[in-house]
């Protein structure tokens, strides 16, 4: 019986040694393994950035070379850009388009991704802030044939002096490319679209980029370095009173229930669409020639609004009142002011 359970006993431990030796020989050759992936692996990361440091140090000799036998300077690479998508907003026209975002807090607007560019999950968390950055081109501009480029211009603002027009806001710049500050208000992920606010861009807009704003945006936010501009950027020169005969007030609440203001302002959103529209006018967008000059009651200008046109005249004391409203057949009109009319439903 003793010999029966020694041998029985000698089995086991020999069956254990022999199942440790070859789980140690496994746990080895599975190390073996892993290593020799991580090494292959590292390897080709080595190789790739290699690479990519040689086709960098290529394409830059490349330009050097191109530059240097290019006398007109045009034989530098360019930077290809990608749209991510396309502005919906009410300002149909460059005319009537404010300056800056900030000065029309109640103008509404989306970005419509492109989905083959820019899926709907490039947002995703986007929507906890509160502002974003957009980067766009000045599709509009009439001067982008011209191969000069003009190192000065005349702000509307600036009372006849002349700046360089990288000191400016100008859209007419070496490259066209633009920066604007929008308030974000929402994400419709079935249209595919960034709802924004107090915008300054031209309906039809190519959009190329979407960056959140943070603090460091923000002068003086870390220390005392406030921030500093030029008296003729700072100077407020707002038109005090707008105004609407009582006849344009109802002809602009039933222009707005038959949704000629649509997707942009519902039926319900009478008085923010008004806000925008007297924003608007506040910041005179008459021609520079005409800026500053009041009382002439025979001169009525003109500005759209979406699919509205808005007749207005300039009173004495630079009192705004908007004497007439029509509607404006968008779908009659292919360009307006060479900007390319799109309005998503």
């Amino acid at each position: 019986m003793m010999k029966h359970l020694n041998a029985t006993y000698g089995t086991i431990v020999l069956s254990s040694l022999i199942a440790i030796s070859a789980f140690k020989f496994h746990k080895k050759k599975i190390k073996d393994v892993t290593e020799k992936l991580t090494n292959l692996r590292d390897a080709e990361r080595r190789g790739r950035i290699k690479a990519e440091i040689q086709l960098r140090t290529a394409l830059k000799s490349s330009d050097r070379e191109q530059t240097t036998a290019s006398s007109s300077g045009g034989g530098e690479r360019h930077l290809t850009l990608r749209r991510i998508g396309t502005i919906t907003s009410p300002f149909t026209k460059r005319m009537g388009t404010p300056r800056q975002g900030a000065l029309a807090p109640h103008a509404r607007g989306f970005v419509e991704l492109d989905i083959s560019v820019a899926p709907i999950e490039t947002l995703s968390g986007i929507e906890n802030y509160s502002h974003a950055w957009i980067i766009f081109s000045f599709h509009a501009n009439t001067d982008i044939q011209s191969l000069s480029v003009k190192t000065k211009v005349k702000p509307p603002r600036g009372g006849g002096i002349k700046v360089g027009s990288m000191a400016t806001r100008s859209p007419h710049r070496p490259n066209n490319i633009g920066l604007s500050l929008v308030k974000i208000t929402g994400i419709d992920h079935k249209r595919k679209r960034l709802h924004i606010a107090a915008l300054d861009l031209v309906n039809g807009t190519p959009v190329y980029d979407i960056k959140p704003v943070v603090p460091w945006d923000i002068p003086g936010y870390f220390d005392q370095d406030q921030l500093r501009v030029p008296t003729w950027v700072s100077q407020d020169d707002a038109l005090p009173n707008i105004s609407f005969t009582q006849e344009v007030e109802d002809q602009l609440e039933i222009l707005i229930q038959r949704n000629l203001l649509s997707p942009l302002y519902q039926d319900t959103d009478k008085e923010d669409a008004k806000l925008a529209i007297m924003e608007v006018l506040a910041q005179d967008p008459r021609a520079a020639k005409k800026r500053g000059t009041f009382g002439e009651e025979s001169d009525t200008y003109n500005i759209t609004f979406g699919r509205l046109q808005l007749h207005f005249i300039v009173l004495e004391k630079g009192d705004v009142e908007v004497v007439g409203l029509s509607e404006w057949n968008l779908d009659e009109a292919t360009f307006v002011d060479g900007i390319p009319l799109k309005f998503s439903v």
